[in-house]
């Protein structure tokens, strides 16, 4: 089972290498000005939502049904408790293997590496003279949206160099939440993340959280507490798509 997934993904991967290829097409380059420009197009456009709602009337889809706009949400819970073990392997064989890259894409997108090496280079100031505490490290956190199992998160991980840093004492100055609506989610999430890792990422460097939370109300977390913000599959998944923005300032890097 585990060579025809690897197998589907390596026949994937060609295929959308050169439809990317021909095309051209990325949706996001680690260019600022296009970054920029990005932003920029999601703001006016969530802005612009609030006079066009996504949701209009009282059905929604699910699938392939209609169902009631306050009914999706208990829909969606109950699927993903029954398939919480089985998830990730059935992302597999529905995708073909392509969702795994799809994720080295998003991954990609997110320049984490990148910004990961800056952080992990600078150092804190001693403190000063008169005992008081220099400068802290800057901090790259995370906040990945409907990522149940960690499969986005484990890869944000694995980039910022984070299990090598739990090493190490003291807290990791780079983070990621995982925060989704579905209790059985993160259970298969944590207990993946301590087969993988250990326990040392979760309770001694803390650069990997797991947090019950629904996308359309984040108020649960402080203000301008992340840098990056992410969701995936789970965009389908959200009842009013427009919601899922709102509790974040100008400034956040959407993927």
């Amino acid at each position: 089972m585990q060579q025809i997934a690897f197998r589907c993904v390596a026949n994937s991967k060609r295929i959308v290498r050169r439809v990317v290829d021909k095309a051209n097409c990325r949706y996001l380059s680690t260019n600022p000005d296009s970054n920029e420009t990005k932003r920029s197009d999601f703001r006016n456009n969530v802005k612009n939502s609030k006079n066009e709602p996504y949701i209009q009337g009282t059905e929604t889809h699910f699938g392939f049904e209609s169902v009631g706009v306050h009914e999706k949400e208990s829909r969606v819970k109950e699927v993903f408790e029954n398939v919480a073990d089985s998830y990730d392997i059935m992302n597999d064989f529905m995708s073909g293997g392509l969702h795994r890259y799809w994720k080295d894409q998003l991954l990609d997108m997110s320049a984490v590496a990148s910004m990961a090496k800056i952080i992990r280079r600078q150092q804190p100031h001693a403190p000063t003279a008169n005992g008081e505490e220099g400068n802290k490290t800057n901090t790259l956190r995370i906040l990945d949206v409907a990522g149940g199992t960690g499969d986005i998160s484990f890869r944000f991980l694995e980039a910022a160099g984070c299990p090598e840093r739990a090493r190490s004492s003291g807290e990791d100055p780079i983070s990621v939440t995982v925060c989704d609506i579905n209790t059985e989610m993160l259970r298969v999430g944590e207990a993946r993340a301590r087969k993988k890792y250990g326990s040392s990422l979760i309770t001694d460097s803390k650069s990997l959280s797991f947090v019950e939370g629904n996308a359309q109300d984040l108020n649960n977390f402080e203000d301008n507490s992340f840098d990056l913000y992410t969701i995936a599959f789970g965009l389908r998944n959200v009842t009013d798509v427009v919601r899922i923005s709102l509790p974040f300032d100008d400034d956040i890097r959407i993927c």
